[in-house]
């Protein structure tokens, strides 16, 4: 069973597998290429190997007569059955595939492909060789099509193809088809790949770098890109952008040199807010229209403006932390005061351990502020008794809080 995201090379990895397996030449586990089996495989012409899309025959009935099939050896020493997108056969048929997947006659062999595993059944998926496939590293990508460039003889620029390698996300099959659209306006450039496909990474970062000070710009930014970017991949960019940047707060930094950049601008401007921002577009509904999109931008607007995205600044002093002194500098009392977090560079500097004890003095110091700020209620009551308990004590309906106000008042009693 082979799983992994869709473009990264399942299918084709199937095909040399049973290329191979057929091979009467094999060369250090490859196929020679110049058999009789390879030469048939190359043409679909090999009576040992089957391809077939789940999604077309996917049924009960077909499994059974494939099943059925797939026991008799003809001319070929293995037959080799490839069922692309497996998680669409039905429950049934992957019933009927069970028995025979579990006691394999030795000359057969079944290869699935599935871009999601999970809808197979367990039981199916367990008797199975599982490997998961994972996107293939940008480099690799850019180097694959070089050679299909050279070999086809397409003029192309060296930078071109590292820019659709990195926009592929790691997918081959997306890379190769950006090649062929590039091509229909002539050589593979820079130029061309961004008439069919761009990024919208500096586009992004202004808007959220407006965000909190400049809503025209941030709405202006967003009308210009709204006619070539739908909802959906627009929330998508603000995520990830925003979710790069998270992940930097707290030292990853596998980026390219662009992004990299671009995040360490970012975390200049917003800091640790990046993370309530964060917080409110994963909990947000996606299913908006484009004037959601700029009432949700407003709202951010203004969450930034009223520093509702700033947490409290502890009231620890971060010199004393730093040089782990015994100098007693007075504590910065902002939570009270809503004062901005200190500057993003001094709390990277802190280490790990002094992080963690910045968090612990800062729960502690708001849940100080909480009990401060808590009602109080009097354990001497101001009024004699007789006029606390007096004729309408009976006939008027008491709220909780003042029946208990009442009851700690009667008895003296303390909290």
């Amino acid at each position: 069973m082979f799983s992994g995201l869709p473009g990264i090379g399942k299918t084709t990895a199937g095909r040399i597998f049973a290329k191979a397996v057929l091979c009467d030449n094999t060369q250090a586990g490859e196929p020679c290429g110049e058999c009789e089996s390879c030469r048939l495989f190359e043409k679909d012409q090999h009576f040992g190997y089957t391809e077939l899309d789940s999604a077309s025959v996917g049924g009960k009935d077909e499994m059974v007569k494939l099943r059925n099939e797939a026991n008799s050896l003809g001319v070929s020493k293995k037959k080799i059955i490839l069922l692309d997108e497996c998680h669409d056969i039905s429950k049934a048929g992957q019933d009927a595939l069970l028995d025979q997947v579990e006691k394999c006659p030795e000359h057969l062999i079944y290869i699935f492909c599935t871009t999601d595993p999970d809808k197979m059944k367990k039981s199916l998926r367990d008797r199975c060789m599982q490997f998961q496939f994972s996107k293939v590293n940008p480099d690799m990508i850019a180097g694959r099509l070089r050679l299909i460039c050279e070999k086809e003889k397409f003029a192309y620029d060296e930078e071109a193809l590292s820019i659709i390698a990195a926009r592929a996300d790691g997918h081959v099959r997306v890379a190769i088809n950006m090649v062929e659209e590039t091509l229909y306006l002539g050589s593979i450039t820079k130029k061309n790949i961004d008439l069919i496909s761009r990024d919208y990474d500096e586009e992004i970062f202004t808007i959220l770098a407006n965000l909190g000070v400049d809503l025209s710009k941030v709405i202006e930014i967003y009308q210009q890109i709204a006619a070539t970017i739908s909802v959906s991949d627009f929330y998508n960019n603000l995520l990830s952008m925003v979710g790069d940047a998270a992940k930097s707060l707290y030292g990853y930094d596998s980026f390219s040199p662009k992004r990299k950049e671009l995040i360490a601008r970012l975390k200049d401007i917003h800091g640790y807010s990046l993370l309530e921002f964060l917080n409110y577009f994963i909990s947000r509904d996606k299913y908006v229209d484009k004037i959601g999109v700029q009432s949700d931008l407003i709202v951010l607007h203004y969450k930034f403006t009223s520093q509702n995205f700033i947490p409290k600044t502890p009231s620890v002093s971060l010199v004393n932390i730093q040089n782990n002194t015994q100098k007693q500098n007075p504590p910065i009392q902002s939570s009270k005061e809503n004062a901005p977090l200190p500057l993003f560079p001094q709390l990277q500097k802190l280490s790990i351990i002094e992080k963690a004890k910045l968090l612990r003095e800062t729960g502690r110091n708001q849940n100080t502020g909480l009990t401060e700020k808590s009602e109080k209620v009097p354990t001497e009551w101001s009024l004699p008794k007789e006029e606390r308990l007096g004729e309408s004590f009976e006939e008027e309906e008491l709220s909780p809080l003042k029946f208990s106000q009442l009851l700690v008042g009667g008895r003296g009693g303390e909290l």
